[in-house]
């Protein structure tokens, strides 16, 4: 055990050290930006991102913020959002600038935790590990709401620490709101918020009485029910439901649990041509409604496929178990899987995210090894440990997404700033003993890491988003270059053959993108977008009536208002006939 005294000392010049920490976590940041904003990953956005971009400007106007497919996901970005784009117009510059303030601010609250748990020194080591932390970086420059979550837990870790020497009521009505606001951030945040009524027990000994307790942990639950009432009231006037959380629960948990999925992994069922959170929710919405024979309401579409689901896990138990310890095993891999954004994707075209390194390993080595430190150490290891546990948990039951696991990177952090502080004092104090056996279980959580990373392929480059990133910048030769590479390399690619189908549109070549597109088909017959496509490049052929069978396919599988827009243009061409 190291005395207070040795190891809890404030380092010199400390504002000047704390300032050039957070200057070289915003440079970073911006430098990332600069390069994101002339990169063609930025124009062509992730399905999540595209739903969220959707989701803001149906709030900036007023209009659609609360149909059904808006109220599938979790809504507290898509009104940040919002009101964002209210204020600038659809500006992504200043969300992702917004968003590269936010995670600096999230390196201050590491800062802040370090403090408050008598270990300033480990908040510095902490921060600047978060700083050079890649996905944090990419992360930041993205139309996703990783950045908030992770900045929410760590300043819900450092408002818990401060918390439990409060004895006045408002903070902890006012804490209770924020863990409602973290909610309707993410869901799977509710664990966090029913955990929160334990802070109490840490409060000092005077105030560990059972009355008090009642008290602070009702404080806390009011708190959290007058946040919630908003986004209940939003869901009862969308589709007479009083919960405040969306309706997409029993879709998700579907998605995983399904005797159609024997990985437990994300699935795509066939009802879906998409992964897009709207696509997924129209196949589903449909599905469910043409099995009971008549349309069924949001919440009831979503008590049907939690039905479906838990209906799996009953008869399966052993093998819902072990999915879910493997997954949970898998969350310390090093092996990037990417969601929506990738890492080795985004490196292709940022020199600050190609030059650092990715953080997985050492993140997970140092931090869980640091975790342990402080537990023997202070009673309020929980606290830190909970974001942790929230982040393992959403993976282990649902998907292994890199997303979902840098949630837990700012706690990581600040248990690495743990790690390394007692590492720099025991080596100077010469106590080998304990830095042997922290040195040691870093090594062996590098190495399970290590291992678990080498079981699985590494996440394919996803050419098709460059090309038609390359195609909404406007840079058509640079697409069908790409494109043709890409095809050479990988004729089965249906995606790269739809992005050559547009370039050639844009060529003007129209017999060449629908062969191009007559291929995608073959390989994608669900693809919408190519059906349309098709149509588009068959009716300026001249080929009237195939042009209306493929924009009929298309209208089917997505109903569109420009795919329906295009079918009525060709039935028009038709008869003028």
């Amino acid at each position: 055990m190291i005395a207070a005294a040795d190891i809890r000392s404030e380092p010199p010049k400390l504002k000047l050290i704390v300032f050039g920490i957070l200057a070289l976590v915003l440079a970073l940041r911006l430098a990332n930006l600069s390069s994101a904003m002339l990169s063609p990953l930025s124009y062509q956005p992730g399905p999540d991102e595209d739903y969220y971009q959707r989701f803001g400007q149906a709030v900036a106007a007023g209009v659609g913020q609360n149909s059904p497919e808006f109220t599938s996901l979790d809504p507290a970005y898509g009104f940040l959002l919002g009101a964002i784009f209210k204020l600038v117009g659809v500006n992504l510059f200043a969300v992702y600038l917004l968003q590269a303030l936010v995670d600096a601010a999230t390196a201050c609250a590491v800062l802040v935790i370090g403090r408050t748990l008598g270990r300033p020194r480990a908040g510095l080591y902490g921060a600047l590990v978060y700083g050079v932390a890649s996905s944090a970086i990419m992360y930041s420059a993205t139309l996703l709401k990783a950045t908030w979550v992770a900045s929410f837990l760590a300043w819900w870790a450092a408002g818990a620490l401060a918390l439990i020497r409060s004895e006045r009521r408002l903070p902890w009505l006012l804490f209770g709101g924020f863990c409602a606001l973290g909610v309707a951030l993410r869901s799977n945040l509710l664990l966090l918020a029913l955990l929160s009524l334990l802070l109490p027990v840490f409060c000092a000994r005077q105030g560990r009485t059972l009355r008090n307790f009642a008290a602070k942990s009702a404080l806390l639950a009011g708190g959290m029910i007058l946040a919630f009432l908003p986004w209940s009231i939003r869901n009862y006037h969308a589709y007479g439901a009083l919960s405040p959380l969306p309706h997409n629960g029993g879709i998700s948990l579907h998605q995983v649990y399904n005797a159609q999925n024997p990985s437990a992994e994300l699935w795509v069922p066939a009802f879906v041509n998409y992964l897009h959170p709207s696509e997924i929710w129209r196949g589903y919405a449909a599905e469910a409604s043409a099995r009971a024979g008549h349309t069924l309401s949001p919440p009831e579409v979503d008590r049907y496929w939690r039905d479906e689901a838990l209906g799996f896990i009953e008869q399966h138990p052993g093998e819902t178990i072990l999915h879910v310890l493997k997954k949970g095993l898998g969350f310390l891999s090093a092996r990037e899987v990417p969601d929506n954004r990738s890492l080795a994707e985004e490196k292709l075209f940022s020199p600050v995210l190609r030059w650092l390194p990715s953080p997985t390993v050492w993140l997970f080595a140092m931090g869980l090894a640091g975790l342990v430190w402080l537990a023997t150490e202070d009673r309020r290891w929980p606290i830190i440990a909970a974001p942790i546990a929230v982040s393992w948990l959403t993976v282990a039951i649902f998907f292994a997404s890199d997303r979902f696991r840098f949630h837990a990177a700012p706690m990581l952090a600040v248990c690495s700033g743990v790690w390394v502080e007692h590492t720099i004092h025991d080596i100077r104090a010469r106590r080998f003993r304990p830095l042997a056996q922290f040195a040691l279980l870093a090594a062996v959580i590098a190495a399970v890491s290590i291992y678990l990373g080498s079981q699985s392929p590494p996440a394919a480059i996803r050419w098709d988003q460059i090309a038609w990133g390359y195609i909404k910048m406007g840079k058509i030769p640079q697409a069908q270059a790409l494109g043709e590479r890409i095809a050479a390399e990988q004729p089965d690619n249906g995606a790269i053959l739809e992005a050559l189908g547009y370039t050639a549109i844009a060529r003007e070549n129209y017999d060449e993108a629908a062969s191009y597109y007559q291929r995608a088909i073959a390989l994608r017959p669900r693809s919408h977008v190519a059906h349309y496509n098709l149509a588009r490049a068959l009716l300026l052929l001249g080929r009237t009536s195939q042009a209306e069978a493929e924009a009929k396919i298309a209208v089917s599988l997505n109903p569109s208002p420009d795919y329906q827009e295009l079918l009525t243009k060709i039935q028009s061409a038709a008869v003028s006939r």
